[in-house]
């Protein structure tokens, strides 16, 4: 909605002229003429002098405001009336007794008592504020006015340069809706203050009388657009939000209100509810830590006391606040809320910057961070590679006494007991070459994983192991199986190899291999009926170099779960182990069906 807002507003430039002919044919009259009187006191020049009166002479009336519908203006004296001045609804800047901003009009005052019997009607039933100056007094007024309205001027123009820079350097849009306020809010003043009239539409009377409701409805529906956007109700104060929008609906049946029956009643009933609405946003968001949220507020108070409050009254007919003038204080009130709204959109811009310093800081530790991981992730690769290097030289040289074991075999009597122990010798050779052969390729390329019939594999292990399980009185039982995997024979192998090899070391009668299908994966179980592990334990066993308690433990060199683990992890297997203390172990690895 606020896009849509600030979408009209960049509109309102090319539908003026389409709205001041409207205006102008549709401002009615608003009724019968106010009178009042101003009686005044004059002496001659010799007396005046002598008594500190005022001295008959050359005066000037000020009507305190910048235009009226209809004005008339005589002068009573010694039983005598005669017409000073006339004023229609169709009086031109022109036709002005005094070619300035604010109404006025040169008086001729003779000694004695006089009576200024003045009838008006003002768009707003303002009352009038009437001063009766010296020549001189009046042009002192005019100065001093002019300065401060020129002053007022370049402020305004000022804090809408600084927002056109920073909107068209960061394009966040609460700053062109800030422009359009400021517009308005310049708009409007210039109006009251005459400005208007003097130099921009000299000949449309009509327009001129309806030109400052219009302006300030414009200043605010740019207001409340500026609100939403800025404190971000549409995401922290979705009622309030819906709230100012229907105010934002029923400001153009305020207008029509006013133009057909030239009633501001609608108008005025709408700025009531307006601004507690603001005050409201803006406690709110002082709440909630909303950043600028604090200037936003002192901006809406000195909206509420000088506009509302102490320009309200003296438009209605109350009693102004000290000061004389009534159309100073919504310049005072829109001066200090526009530099208040200025403190709020560089307390934003502020806490961006710092955010976005904090974020880039951050991101400098990330990738300082980043940098020092990726330089010791390659120093530990180099590492590893260096030990596998280190590792398939000694895999090398192992695979000459290797061969001149396979050699020495040779020699055996060729008997019936003698080929069954040499085929075994053989696989074991093959197996320990293989390993070796992979262990070199290994610091080159990763293993080949190929399809596996698990019922070769369990035979392999069976024939392995049986000699082990024989020599401790122990029964190895490996279920049969169809199950086929996707595996690296060499590490499928060697995992195996190492769990068996634990389970009958520790086992007392009885170790089982089997597999068992599960959604996903195939796992490979073994059994043992040993002491079983210890849950504190557990993670302590799969360190390297670490072995189990009691006497059979006094055997191997504690690298064989650690193997498993470690193979496991780079193969994408799952290794489980469930063991309690006395009651065995089940250590499972589980393969997927389809390779990670």
């Amino acid at each position: 909605m606020a896009t849509w807002m600030l979408r009209l507003l960049t509109m309102i430039p090319g539908l003026l002229p389409l709205v001041f002919a409207a205006a102008a044919i549709a401002s009615p009259a608003t009724g019968p003429l106010r009178w009042t009187a101003l009686p005044v006191e004059t002496a001659a020049a010799g007396e005046a002098a002598a008594a500190g009166e005022a001295a008959a002479g050359d005066f000037v009336l000020s009507f305190g405001v910048a235009d009226a519908e209809a004005l008339i203006v005589r002068l009573d004296h010694d039983g005598e009336s005669r017409l000073l001045l006339v004023q229609t609804p169709d009086s031109g800047f022109a036709t002005r007794p005094i070619a300035a901003p604010m109404l006025a009009m040169p008086v001729q005052l003779p000694p004695g008592i006089s009576t200024l019997v003045i009838g008006y009607r003002l768009h707003a039933d303002t009352p009038l504020q009437l001063r009766l100056r010296t020549a001189a007094d009046y042009d002192h007024w005019q100065a001093t006015r002019h300065l401060l309205d020129g002053v007022l001027l370049g402020l305004f123009v000022a804090m809408i340069l600084v927002a056109l820079l920073h909107f068209f350097a960061l394009r966040s849009p609460e700053y062109l809706l800030y422009v359009a306020t400021c517009g308005m809010v310049l708009a409007f003043l210039a109006q009251i203050g005459g400005y208007g009239f003097m130099y921009l539409w000299p000949e449309a009377p009509g327009w001129n009388q309806v030109a400052p409701i219009l302006f300030m409805g414009g200043v605010q529906l740019a207001h409340l657009a500026f609100t939403i956007r800025l404190l971000d109700l549409r995401r922290r104060a979705p009622l309030l939000r819906r709230a100012m929008l229907l105010i934002v609906a029923a400001v153009p049946a305020g207008f029509a209100v006013f133009f057909l029956t030239g009633t501001l009643a609608p108008l005025f009933a709408l700025s009531v509810l307006y601004t507690p609405l603001l005050l409201i946003a803006g406690l709110g968001a002082v709440r909630d830590g909303v950043a600028g949220a604090r200037f936003f507020l002192a901006g809406a108070a000195a909206l509420v006391l000088f506009v509302n409050l102490a320009f309200g009254a003296g438009v209605v007919g109350g009693v102004p606040l000290p000061g004389g003038d009534v159309f100073l204080y919504p310049k005072l009130g829109y001066l200090i809320e526009a530099a208040c709204f200025t403190g709020a959109l560089a307390d934003r811009l502020r806490v961006a910057r710092a955010q976005a310093e904090t974020a880039l800081r951050l991101r400098l530790i990330d990738a300082e961070e980043l940098a020092r991981a990726e330089a010791g992730k390659y120093q530990a690769l180099r590492i590893a590679h260096d030990r596998q290097l280190q590792l398939a030289a000694s895999g090398h040289d192992l695979a000459q006494p290797l061969q001149s074991i396979r050699l020495a075999l040779t020699a055996m009597r060729d008997d019936e007991d003698n080929r069954r122990i040499r085929a075994h010798i053989d696989r074991a050779l093959d197996l320990t070459r293989l390993m070796i052969d992979e262990l070199i390729q290994g610091a080159r390329r990763a293993p080949a994983v190929l399809p596996l019939d698990l019922a070769e594999v369990f035979e392999d292990l069976a024939e392995r192991h049986r000699p082990q399980a024989a020599a401790r009185r122990m029964r190895l039982r490996m279920v049969p199986t169809t199950a086929r995997v996707e595996a690296s024979q060499l590490v499928l192998t060697r995992i195996l190899d190492n769990l068996i090899g634990n389970a009958l070391r520790y086992g007392r009668s009885r170790v089982v291999a089997g597999v068992r299908h599960r959604p996903g994966f195939l796992s490979i179980e073994i059994h043992d009926d040993g002491p079983g592990i210890d849950p504190a334990e557990r993670d302590r066993l799969l360190a390297p170099f670490v072995q189990g308690g009691g006497q059979a433990g006094a055997e191997g060199f504690g690298l064989g779960l650690h193997i498993v683990q470690r193979l496991s992890a780079q193969s994408g297997f799952e290794l489980d182990i469930r063991a309690r203390p006395g009651r065995g172990s089940v250590f499972t690895i589980s393969i997927p069906r389809k390779p990670r």
